[in-house]
């Protein structure tokens, strides 16, 4: 990590000398508060690996070449959906673990996602505690305890930094109602809450878009955000994307297609692809053992998914590791994993590239 020379910042003007014992305070305490954070880094790998957390190499502790043979494919790669401590609920890592794991095995960049909080400053914090060489994001998601569809509280996440609006995520009344109709707590038990009654919605009771909404929709226009459709329902996913298409909003996501909960047709994702949307496949909710038994009808296998990306084309594709939950691998894991699958499934590494790194770039304007 480069040491900020706060000297240089003023220059050698009479100001930086009548300044100069204060500056020299300063910068003492920039370093002192960069070496801990490194320091805290360090710390916090060592101990995964004596706790058998991570595999040795994971992380900037070791020179082993294993983790270069294994993780050759993520390099380069962005990962725009990673869950971590601190959280109202458990999970796997915390941001720094989580981001010089990312670092380590080359990812160009990962975005932070909190169900609760916005996440952009624990962004600068997780990159400057690694010392840079890779690049952390923060994203503000519309839920009840950020105060549902608030605008003051996007408007006050984009001057933190935040690089992407998400409509509501588990308290969407779209996943609370399916909650209430399956009678079964679909995630709500993983995480240790009550399912909302009602959830939140981009609906008025007339079954039109919030104004509250559409001046969400402004301030990610105007700062030319991403817009993520979260957990809403189909109905509501079709008019937010038909009214950001309409604002000239251009990093449109349609949040993880393969998600059971969501379960959107072909033919809507289709729709939605033609109005300027990517649609996110994450890897959390590929089949397997926590989701199995829940809810079997529902269903969306490496089969479904691979029918979606060559019906609507990698190009409209981004995948994304939606990981962090204490159920699932590490997220660099669930990167390489995805790749892995994708191979098997005939697509060729420029068709990965494109889902996991080119488009993933224009969604976070690094293109």
């Amino acid at each position: 990590m480069k040491r900020r020379n706060l000297l240089t910042a003023f220059g050698t003007t009479g100001l930086a000398a009548a300044l100069s014992p204060l500056t020299l305070r300063a910068q003492a305490s920039l370093n002192a508060q960069e070496d801990q954070a490194k320091s805290r880094a360090a710390k916090a790998l060592k101990d995964q690996l004596e706790q058998g957390r991570i595999s040795p190499g994971a992380g900037e502790l070791t020179q082993m070449p294993t983790p270069a043979r294994l993780y050759r494919d993520l390099e380069g790669t962005i990962d725009l959906h990673v869950h971590t401590i601190p959280d109202g609920f458990p999970r796997l890592m915390d941001d720094i673990e989580t981001v010089a794991q990312a670092k380590a095995a080359k990812m160009r960049a990962v975005m932070l996602k909190c169900h609760v909080v916005p996440t952009p400053d624990r962004a600068y914090i997780a990159q400057r505690a690694v010392g840079g060489g890779i690049q952390v994001f923060g994203l503000i998601c519309l839920n009840t305890p950020v105060g549902g569809m608030n605008p003051e509280a996007v408007r006050m996440a984009i001057r933190m930094g935040a690089k992407a609006v998400w409509m509501p995520s588990m308290w969407a009344e779209n996943h609370a109602r399916y909650v209430r109709e399956s009678q079964k707590s679909m995630g709500y038990e993983t995480l240790g809450m009550e399912f909302p009654n009602p959830g939140e919605t981009i609906l008025t009771n007339d079954g039109e878009m919030k104004p509250a909404v559409k001046e969400i929709l402004k301030l990610v226009a105007d700062h030319d955000l991403q817009l993520s459709t979260g957990h809403l329902s189909l109905k509501e996913a079709h008019l937010l994307v038909d009214e950001a298409s309409k604002m000239g909003i251009k990093k449109l996501i349609v949040h993880t297609v393969n998600y059971h909960v969501l379960h959107y047709p072909l033919e809507d994702q289709k729709r939605m692809v033609e109005k300027g949307a990517f649609l996110e496949f994450g890897f959390s909710s590929l089949p397997y053992p926590i989701w199995e038994p829940v809810d079997p009808k529902r269903r969306i296998s490496l089969d479904d998914v691979v029918t979606s990306m060559r019906a609507v084309g990698v190009e409209h594709c981004i995948i994304t590791t939606d990981s962090g939950q204490v159920s699932s691998p590490p997220p660099v894991e669930c990167m390489r994993l995805w790749i892995e699958l994708l191979k098997t499934k005939g697509f060729k590494a420029e068709e990965i590239d494109c889902m996991a790194k080119t488009n993933p770039a224009k969604l976070l304007g690094l293109a």
